[in-house]
């Protein structure tokens, strides 16, 4: 039924959570587990800013964001890993998340994507309508919202 399985993960227990039963659908069909860390638009703490003028680092918020969303799709990689499961693949996206969650559920050909039902950002999600709401709303393929 599953062939490839999208989860969005940002660090979260809900994510994790959503991980641990998207490693569990996956594994019945031997499906392929997709993991998406999505790199809002931030700022750069001003270390950070600071370090990159000093070795002329172009884009400082790429650089921060690319490390911090390597770090969640790597302890993701390792949780699903030791969970059993074995065909991994791993996408760094930077942007809106909704949006990007849906243009890599198509792009993969996602027959489902798992979801935390909340995020780091609920405060912002309150403001805006949270990320899971929208992908819900918007998908082509099934959606599960994991509490």
């Amino acid at each position: 039924m599953y062939q490839n399985v999208l989860i969005p993960v940002d660090g979260s227990e809900y994510a994790f959570k959503a991980l641990d039963l998207a490693v569990d659908l996956a594994a019945k069909d031997n499906a392929t587990i997709w993991l998406l860390h999505v790199v809002p638009h931030t700022e750069v703490p001003e270390d950070i800013k600071k370090w990159a003028e000093i070795e002329h680092v172009d884009t400082p918020t790429a650089l921060y964001g690319n490390t911090v969303g390597d770090n969640i799709l790597t302890a993701a990689e390792d949780r699903a890993s030791m969970r059993g499961a074995e065909k991994i693949e791993k996408c760094l996206e930077h942007g809106n998340a909704a949006r990007l969650i849906m243009q890599v559920a198509r792009r993969i050909g996602a027959d489902a994507i798992v979801m935390g039902s909340r995020g780091l950002s609920d405060f912002q999600g309150l403001l805006m309508g949270s990320v899971a709401h929208r992908v819900s709303h918007g998908a082509e393929c099934t959606v599960v919202t994991v509490k």
